[in-house]
């Protein structure tokens, strides 16, 4: 990982391990669809095989695409969004998928 990504990655664990994270509908949808749990989207971001940046969402957050295995070793892909509100960091996951 270059350093951005770096730096990108350990807002995301800071993030969750103070849970500051939200997951958007839609993330939520495709988790219960794909039959995977809040484990499964921890181990891909403890192991990433490719963490990238996407551009911004609409509130111009930076986006992330996380890749890695699940808690199965099955490989999910993960798109979240890095940033702030009034109470600091904050990380929106955006969606989920099998890793192509």
């Amino acid at each position: 990982m270059n350093t951005n990504a770096t730096r990108a990655h350990s807002t995301i664990r800071r993030c969750i391990e103070a849970e500051r994270f939200r997951l958007s509908e839609h993330f939520a949808k495709r988790m219960d669809d794909r039959g995977l749990f809040w484990a499964d989207v921890l181990a891909a971001i403890d192991a990433p095989t490719r963490f990238e940046p996407d551009g911004f969402d609409a509130a111009s957050r930076a986006r992330w695409i996380v890749e890695g295995p699940c808690a199965d070793g099955a490989p999910i892909g993960i798109v979240c969004a890095i940033g702030r509100d009034d109470a600091g960091e904050l990380t929106v996951f955006v969606t989920l998928y099998w890793e192509r």
